[in-house]
């Protein structure tokens, strides 16, 4: 614990270690060239083969990378404020849809997946049932409150992808009807 009571779930150090997994995370997709090999490939994977670019590589670096980050948050979950609990206590699974859930919102930037944890984060303190007062909010609806709003995130953040393929077919749309019109 940095700060605070462990109890009260204060500022844990791996508060630090996420904000340089962060800066690593940052470091290694955007300034190496096996980060822009990895973004080639996630992009287009054919194109990224024709450019000499070995896809079946990349996808193992990438799910490596992945698994090497999701390991040093289990790790600092664990040793962290929950070394108190036993294996079975821990819902592990929500964990995996949050991962995606905060990548999807972040769009895979670190500054995003950042912000993005911060609010899942967030959310999910917010609503667990020992920061409500169960006089003004029932503490079997907490967990349920912030599982609903995670996935309306989820799917408004989806929805701006299909919004913008339907304006997309719109347009293209336009041209050849205003050709048949003249």
């Amino acid at each position: 614990m940095f700060w605070g009571d462990p109890l009260f779930q204060g500022l844990h150090i791996g508060f630090f270690a996420a904000i340089g997994a962060l800066v690593v995370y940052y470091l290694i997709l955007n300034r190496t060239t096996l980060g822009f090999e990895v973004r080639a490939v996630g992009h287009n994977p054919e194109a990224a083969r024709y450019g000499g670019i070995s896809v079946a590589r990349n996808y193992f670096v990438a799910m490596a990378i992945a698994g090497t980050f999701a390991g040093l948050a289990g790790a600092l979950d664990l040793l962290g404020w929950k070394f108190r609990e036993d294996i079975t206590d821990i819902q592990s699974s929500s964990i995996g849809f949050i991962g995606i859930a905060v990548a999807l919102l972040g769009r895979n930037s670190a500054i995003g997946v950042g912000l993005a944890a911060l609010l899942f984060a967030a959310l999910q303190t917010g609503t667990a049932s020992r920061s409500l007062d169960p006089n003004i909010f029932p503490p079997e609806l907490a967990s349920s409150l912030a599982v609903i709003i995670q996935g309306l995130v989820v799917l408004f953040v989806g929805a701006d992808v299909i919004v913008l393929l339907a304006l997309r077919r719109l347009r293209r749309k336009q041209p050849q009807r205003a050709a048949a019109t003249s």
